[in-house]
């Protein structure tokens, strides 16, 4: 399993590969965001970026803006958060990166949920069609049960088998984000692995304390991350882990490094 860090948009970009590197992280996740790593800030700096990679063997992923609502009910939101998108999958593709996680969007302002399931079939559509074009895989995450507004959008396997049924490609793929599947309201890690594993491509790991997405170091929260790596080594899974620990200090982020490191080593997949 490849142990990977995600830039912090606060910070330069290009230090923050060479922290990665440094550090011993075995990849790379950049996230396209403000203030710092907007798509255009990336393109203008896809230079010195490739430049920064070349030093370092790390795998590349990428994570397209958050806040983006693929199913929004206002038709021109929608198709407005389907060209950011598309600038992002663009700018990563240029930085020689072939996989982007995009976010199902979210049901607000409050809407059907068939309505709002039928508006993100017809994106992914959409981004699929861009995808073959640029030689992208795109990977689809599991949002917080608590995501705001509260309200439940692809938190249950269910979604996700309804998505891949509907949009059946080779280029769509599935993200787990194992601490947003730690609350209640969502289904545990372990069913997403059970039933999604075939599709897995990525995974996001971090800790909370139950009531929010709080992106904090493993071991201080609630998220049981050690019965999710035990599943997903039972699965062989060896791809990317991308360490989503949002810290001014790293020193926490490094920890949570070597706290994952010690359990897979103590964990080894059953085909090693």
């Amino acid at each position: 399993m490849k142990i990977c860090m995600m830039n912090s948009s606060l910070a330069d970009m290009t230090e923050e590969i060479e922290f990665a590197g440094t550090h011993g992280f075995q990849g790379f996740e950049l996230a396209f965001e403000y203030p710092g790593s907007t798509p255009e800030q990336v393109l203008d700096r896809s230079s010195q970026i490739l430049d920064s990679f070349s030093s370092y063997n790390l795998a590349r992923v990428a994570h397209t803006q958050a806040f983006l609502n693929i199913c929004d009910c206002y038709e021109s939101v929608r198709k407005a958060s389907l060209r950011e998108t598309v600038k992002a999958m663009g700018a990563a593709r240029k930085l020689d990166i072939n996989f982007v996680t995009v976010h199902p969007g979210f049901m607000w302002p409050p809407m059907i949920k068939r309505e709002a399931v039928r508006r993100s079939l017809k994106s992914f559509r959409a981004l699929l069609k861009v995808a073959g074009e640029l030689d992208l895989t795109i990977g689809v995450e599991n949002m917080p049960a608590r995501f705001f507004p509260p309200l439940g959008y692809f938190n249950r396997t269910e979604d996700f088998e309804m998505l891949f049924s509907q949009v059946a490609s080779d280029r769509l793929k599935f993200v787990l984000d194992v601490a947003h599947a730690s609350f209640r309201e969502s289904e545990p890690a372990s069913n997403f692995i059970s039933k999604l594993h075939g599709k897995l491509a990525h995974v996001h790991l971090s800790d909370n304390l139950g009531e929010r997405d709080d992106h904090l170091p493993l071991g201080v929260g609630r998220v049981d991350y050690r019965s999710a790596m035990k599943g997903l080594r039972e699965r062989n899974y060896d791809q990317t882990l991308t360490l989503e620990i949002f810290t001014r200090d790293r020193d926490y982020l490094l920890l949570s490094k070597k706290k994952l490191e010690e359990l897979l080593a103590a964990n080894p997949s059953p085909k090693q």
